[in-house]
């Protein structure tokens, strides 16, 4: 922690706090970074002025990488990292919440135009998105706002691309690379003075550098919006995925090392898979009441009908959702502050439904996975009811403050069909009742130069997974994570508004550790283990420039520092009390230049991922690497109304080899070696077209 200190003094040093700076009138627009207004926050506020760490990915982001995984992207925020293994196995983790993960998000909530990707199960996948109708992403980190459940990890809210001008307009892409991939798109969109539209599909295969990692995907994405009259608008959104992603699982130290593109023995002799086919709905009306009050309400449906073969067994599975929320957004007056407020509720519930099938591959050798007879059939639901209030006071010119409070009441009920062995595991388990309140401070030390502070309480519910026994009855001893964050943090534009950069502090201290027990092959029940420390250091710095008329220069650089420990834990009588947090990094930089001149565009990245922990009493760690991407970009004109944009990239340029994802407490079983590694690809390159009429 003492070098963790010394490096935050020299940072803010740096940044010169006694230096103020104004922009002058001649500055003009294009050689300023702006303002960004941030609408995840339940008052929207500019992202200068927001008592948070909060990050912005644009569509243009996006397109510095290969459109294919938002990891790219995610990587280069400080003090988020996310994990890919494959297409369709990643892990998010933001400040060391979530890492402990086996093979999923299950700490970071996320929505879609308003609508939750996070399942009732706690469970979020965004690699199923494709990112060409992306339009903005927004992330909270940590349980900075009270009006998305408080989630300890944080929060992610997404938005498609909209019609920008009036009339009918076509785009398409197209992108061929490495180890077979191929990804097409056409999407049609119109917009006049009362109505906006879109229709898109897109299609992306891939046969994968490891055996057994196909991966075929097609989704079909509408939206719609109108003008029902001048104070009220309904929206909807639809979005329907059908994928089919074979599984490659992790392999041991020896695999990985000499040959990793070979799949795990049990899951390439089951020629192991995911299918699903799931839909995603939603209806939102939004009604200007007056000049200082608007209230939007949604209402939306989500189903998924999978079909996972697993070396241990067979899941068919399906689940059907609905869900409500409703806010009201206020202006008002109070002790003659001017203040902005919102309030709201959010209602969920999710049926579930899970067969498990025996898998008889191993009596039937070369023929893939066969479904064997049923041995457990179980429903679930899941509710939960979030209550939430937001209010900002400015209590000076310089001075605000944001106030907030939420309110969880969760509740699960199993539904045991087969009992065929005689016990039944139905049962119904209702989480505490949990209040998480939230406060934070900005102050405009100098013109454009913020310093913020907050403090809030969060939570993260178990998986189902985690609230079953290993024989599949409910763990009535099971209870969520809890833990508060403490944040101080600095935000300001420089040089004219051409250099914008933040540095934050926190600390999140959480109880009742939610630790996975391995049971089985590849299979898990969870258990509250202890407390976590987590500390940290992030910074981030952007700046642009306009060299002449036409060349644009935009470099950019990120550095989370981590301290994360046990801070009281103890598994099986033996005690990890100091240890170092499990799967996730001590540090990660990044290093990027965007260029562009004229119609072409360069930009290069450059992360470098530390050491982690791969069990709990550290007695084994990955390899810290480092992996440089880049692409380049050609735009141009066919006429007056054909747009066409070609680029093609390279991923991994120096060919290093490691660790994509990993496994944590990885066991052998049957004298096995641990399974703890997803091997990263090798070097591979992409070319793609994207064209508009």
């Amino acid at each position: 922690m003492k070098n963790l200190l010394l490096l935050c003094t020299l940072l803010l040093t740096s940044l010169g706090f006694s230096q103020e700076e104004t922009a002058t009138d001649s500055l003009t627009q294009r050689n300023t970074l702006g303002e960004i207004l941030i609408t995840a926050t339940p008052v929207q506020n500019q992202l200068q002025r927001v008592p948070a760490a909060v990050a912005v990915i644009t569509a243009q982001n996006l397109e510095r990488g290969d459109q294919l995984s938002v990891a790219n992207e995610i990587n280069k925020i400080p003090g988020i990292q996310i994990q890919q293994g494959a297409l369709n196995t990643s892990r998010i983790s933001i400040r060391g919440l979530g890492a402990r993960s086996q093979y999923s998000t299950n700490r970071v909530k996320a929505y879609l135009e308003g609508i939750p990707l996070t399942t009732g199960e706690g469970e979020t996948t965004l690699e199923d998105l494709d990112l060409s109708l992306i339009q903005n992403i927004e992330i909270i980190k940590g349980p900075a706002s009270s009006s998305y459940g408080a989630g300890l990890g944080g929060a992610m809210l997404l938005s498609v691309i909209k019609p920008k001008k009036s009339g009918f307009a076509v785009r398409s892409n197209a992108l061929a690379g490495s180890y077979g991939l191929f990804k097409t798109g056409v999407s049609g969109l119109y917009a006049d003075e009362q109505t906006q539209g879109l229709v898109s599909y897109n299609h992306l295969e891939r046969d994968g550098f490891r055996d057994n990692s196909g991966y075929n995907r097609n989704s079909l994405t509408a939206y719609a919006k109108t003008q029902l009259n001048e104070v009220s608008s309904l929206s909807f959104f639809g979005n329907y995925i059908r994928l089919k992603a074979y599984i490659p699982s992790s392999i041991n130290a020896n695999d990985f090392r000499e040959t990793p593109q070979k799949a795990a023995f049990t899951w390439a002799q089951a020629r192991g898979y995911e299918s699903y086919d799931k839909v995603l709905a939603g209806l939102s009306y939004d009604w200007q009441i007056n000049a200082q009050n608007r209230w939007t309400t949604s209402v939306f449906t989500n189903t998924r009908d999978g079909y996972e073969p697993r070396p241990f067994d067979i899941l068919d599975e399906s689940s059907l959702a609905f869900g409500i929320r409703s806010n009201l957004n206020s202006e008002f007056s109070i002790f003659q502050l001017n203040a902005k407020s919102s309030v709201g509720v959010e209602y969920f519930d999710e049926h579930y439904k899970a067969e498990l099938f025996e898998n008889n591959y191993e009596s039937n050798p070369g023929n893939g996975s066969i479904q064997g007879n049923r041995f457990a059939d179980q429903e679930q639901d899941r509710k939960y009811l979030n209550l939430f209030a937001q209010i900002q006071l400015q209590f000076t010119e310089r001075l605000t403050g944001d106030f907030g409070l939420n309110y969880n009441h969760s509740r699960y009920i199993l539904e045991d069909i087969l009992n065929e062995n005689g016990t039944d595991n139905s049962g119904t388990y209702t989480y505490p009742r949990i209040f998480l309140p939230q406060a934070g401070l900005t102050y405009e030390a100098f013109t454009d130069k913020f310093i913020y502070a907050t403090v809030a309480r969060g939570f993260s519910l178990p998986t189902v997974a985690e609230t079953l026994t290993p024989e599949g009855a409910i763990n009535p001893e099971i209870k969520p994570e809890t833990g508060v964050n403490y944040e101080l943090g600095f935000k300001g534009q420089w040089l004219q508004k051409r250099l914008y950069t933040e540095v934050a502090f926190y600390t999140v201290q959480v109880d009742n550790l939610l630790v996975a027990e391995r049971v089985g092959n590849d299979q898990y029940v969870g258990r509250n283990a202890g407390k976590t420390d987590h500390n940290g250091l992030e910074f981030f710095a952007q700046y642009r420039d306009y060299v002449g008329e036409n060349l644009m220069l935009q470099p950019y650089a990120s550095v989370a520092l981590n301290d994360y420990s046990f801070e009281k834990f103890t598994d099986r009588d033996v005690d990890y009390s100091g240890n170092e947090l499990t799967g996730v990094a001590d540090r990660v930089i990044n290093l990027g230049f965007d260029v562009s001149w004229k119609s072409w565009s360069f930009n290069t990245n450059y992360r470098h991922t530390g050491s982690i922990p791969l069990d709990d009493a550290n007695s084994i760690y990955s390899d810290s690497y480092n992996v440089v991407n880049l692409r380049s970009d050609y735009a141009f004109e066919l006429g007056k109304i054909l747009d066409l944009n070609v680029f093609g990239g390279i991923n991994n340029l120096f060919d290093t080899d490691y660790a994509a994802q990993i496994l944590p407490n990885a066991t052998g079983f049957g004298g096995s070696l641990p399974r703890y590694y997803y091997p990263g690809e090798p070097i591979n390159f992409y070319l793609g077209l994207n064209f508009q009429f």
